[in-house]
């Protein structure tokens, strides 16, 4: 059963590639289908490549198998069996393509030179052959090696074909970097000093020769492997969860580095696994390859709930590779803030944690930015936890503050940094008000260097954590408002939402015309009105006319604000006058159906007599043109109750205007006449005149439009 199952997969992937190497969209996909065939190492997989091999219908596969048997010189896996190859790539050297031919010449360096010299013999010795094809010849001639080799090309110097005699020149000069035109007495001198050689200077000589060669396999490695770990990837893509795992754990023993740096890779896109990827992954912490041990310090940056600090401390304090060690120091720092965390089940030694600190001190007064600023940011881990004694907290941070002070004098980079993580110690943790007292200073002085605004952006931040009110002043006075990175504008822009009042709304008004700030402006325009009267923010809403084309939005925003606080205060006069500039605004934009939803979810009623006649006449507008004839209709009744109603009324003329909007369906229409047609109109001439004529009106209308239809249809 298992046999068969594996049969199929096997003849499965044989005809996948047999298809790709025909039929591939793509060169890279037509090679690797190739590729794959050589490695199947079988007869079924080697026709294939022949059968392409001789194909001269098909060039594009041809070529492919060409490249696949040159990149076959690089594997490790022994092919079998190549001897069949040979005819057919002699066969494409006496072809008409010169691409195709080259390629073949170089494919046939996979055959020592006694396999092929006669056949190259005898094509550079018929002179009745196209010239091209004794070219090709010499080209196959050119990328030997053998002294044998060069002898022919030195020979065909005095070829009677004088283009032929010149590409044995060339050939000649690339070999042995003598210039093309050099005497015939120089070769015969040369091709002497071949005959006279010994075999260990021979081989002095191709071993020069070969060292430029030993770079283009090393290439041809590296494509190689890319090409493996592509294929590794794809099967990993493929299978599900469990046995990715599998995989993992398998290719982390994998006794090529390249492999346990994928399974690394992989690997640390979890922030969790089991037991036995645990130990494996520690494991490689002491791997002979310095990049799989820094590889899989990093990914165990990530894991610090594997609890690897005990591990990592072992190994960083044997660890030479100065790069390697700083990553096991960071994941260390990691791990160590991770299992003192509140809510962490990890348990881990006291000391662990105390030396940590200490080498993180070490990285902290190095030279190294790169180093000193990841010791500052282990210490502010450690002490943002809040479980040192008051003692060390203040030793740590006094540490920092030296620091920070010895770096006024090296690269603005460093002292940028690591004011930052001062500034991030005043933001939050256990040390927060030691933190703030003792570097509020260092913020007040970083805030005003014009040259550095990594520097101002990391003191504004200080500041703010330290104390927001004051730090708003501060800004203003030194005109950060304007400042010219973004950056440190947003800090201020939000520092002025939380703590800014009616003052700050002008300057944060003209930011909304910049697209870097108008989100982060308006935010903070709506947290100071938070916190304003709504009689203010209705006298105030007309600054926001002139913002541009977000204005009916901005309004809204304001005005919702307004409508919460009135209802909240259960201020009715103030409550119908923020409903009113609501209802204004919609019927303004004509959002007809929006102004319905909201005159419904406030409950708007014509009896309670709550809103201005203005206000009852726009609701009658939004009834008419939100859907809802009947409530218009009611108003129209309303009103008539009261007086008559001509054609001189503003309402008669808004009805007039409602029948002769073409965007209205007609059956809207109709149900709004039905209504107001049924009122009364004893009492009330104006009124019963005016329905007359809308009723003719509308039968003139609907009596021509049937016309035009039966004389279109007559046609």
């Amino acid at each position: 059963m298992g046999g068969s199952a594996e049969s199929e997969a096997s003849a499965r992937e044989f005809r996948i590639y047999r298809d790709a190497l025909q039929q591939g969209s793509s060169e890279e996909i037509r090679v690797d289908a190739a590729v794959g065939l050589l490695l199947q190492n079988d007869e079924q997989g080697r026709g294939a490549l022949l059968s392409a091999l001789q194909s001269e219908e098909n060039p594009q596969s041809r070529q492919a198998v060409c490249k696949a048997l040159i990149k076959s010189r690089g594997l490790s896996q022994t092919i079998d069996s190549l001897e069949v190859f040979r005819d057919p790539l002699l066969g494409i050297l006496l072809g008409e393509s010169v691409e195709q031919a080259k390629l073949a010449a170089e494919a046939m360096l996979l055959f020592d030179y006694p396999v092929v010299a006669d056949s190259i013999g005898q094509i550079l010795q018929d002179k009745e052959l196209d010239r091209q094809v004794r070219m090709n010849a010499v080209y196959a001639l050119q990328l030997r090696t053998e002294p044998t080799a060069l002898r022919g090309l030195i020979k065909l110097l005095d070829d009677p074909d004088a283009e032929v005699a010149k590409a044995a020149e060339t050939a000649l000069q690339e070999a042995f970097g003598i210039p093309v035109g050099t005497s015939r007495a120089v070769w015969a001198g040369i091709l002497e000093e071949l005959r006279l050689k010994s075999p260990e200077d021979i081989r002095r000589e191709r071993l020069l020769r070969q060292e430029m060669k030993l770079r283009e396999v090393q290439a041809e490695r590296d494509r190689w492997q890319k090409l493996y770990l592509s294929v590794l990837d794809k099967q990993y893509e493929s299978l599900d969860e469990p046995s990715r795992g599998g995989v993992i754990l398998d290719m982390m023993v994998s006794d090529l580095a390249p492999v346990r740096l994928w399974a690394l890779d992989k690997a640390s896109k979890y922030s969790t696994i089991g037991g036995d990827h645990r130990e494996k992954l520690l494991s490689l912490l002491s791997d002979n390859s310095r990049d799989v041990r820094l590889q899989a310090a990093k990914a165990l940056m990530n894991m610090s709930s594997l609890n690897p600090a005990a591990v990592l401390l072992e190994r960083l304090q044997s660890e030479e590779d100065a790069e390697v060690k700083l990553a096991m120091f960071e994941a260390l720092g990691e791990a160590c803030f991770f299992a003192f965390s509140p809510g962490s089940d990890i348990k881990l030694s006291e000391n662990i944690k105390l030396e940590t600190l200490e080498i993180a001190s070490g990285y902290l007064r190095s030279a190294s930015a790169e180093g000193c600023i990841k010791g500052a940011e282990v210490i502010r881990k450690l002490l943002e936890l809040n479980n040192l004694s008051r003692e060390s907290m203040q030793s740590y941070l006094r540490l920092l503050n030296e620091r920070y002070a010895e770096s006024l004098s090296q690269g603005e980079g460093l002292r940028a940094e690591l004011l930052g993580i001062l500034a991030h110690l005043c933001g939050q943790g256990g040390a927060k008000d030691s933190a703030c007292a003792l570097f509020g200073p260092l913020f007040m002085d970083a805030m005003v260097v014009e040259n550095d605004p990594a520097l101002r952006l990391a003191a504004v931040q200080g500041l703010s954590y330290v104390d927001k009110i004051r730090a708003l002043e501060m800004f203003k006075q030194n005109n950060l408002l304007w400042d010219p990175s973004l950056a440190v504008q947003q800090v201020v822009v939000d520092v002025a939402g939380q703590t800014g009042g009616k003052g700050d709304l002008e300057w944060l008004l003209a930011l909304l015309a910049d697209n870097g700030h108008t989100d982060r402006a308006w935010l903070a325009i709506k947290s100071i009105c938070q916190r304003q009267e709504v009689g203010f923010l209705l006298d105030w809403l007309p600054r926001l006319e002139d913002i541009g084309a977000a204005k009916g939005e901005y309004i809204r925003d304001i005005l919702d604000i307004a409508e919460q606080k009135a209802a909240g205060e259960k201020d009715q006069e103030l409550l119908v006058r923020v409903r009113e500039q609501i209802i204004f605004r919609l019927v303004q934009g004509k959002a007809w159906e929006q102004a319905a939803v909201y005159l419904s979810d406030i409950n708007y009623s014509l009896a309670e007599n709550l809103y201005s006649d203005q206000t009852d006449f726009e609701a009658f507008n939004i009834h008419l043109y939100g859907g809802m004839p009947e409530k218009a209709a009611e108003y129209m009744k309303r009103k008539l109750k009261v007086s008559d109603i001509g054609q001189d009324s503003l309402l008669t003329a808004a009805i007039n205007g409602y029948f002769s909007e073409k965007t209205i369906e007609d059956a809207s229409k109709a149900l709004f006449f039905e209504k107001i047609s049924s009122i009364p109109k004893e009492g009330k001439p104006n009124w019963s005149v005016f329905i007359g004529d809308l009723d003719s009106q509308l039968n003139l209308s609907g009596s021509q439009e049937s016309a035009v239809s039966e004389g279109g249809a007559s046609e």
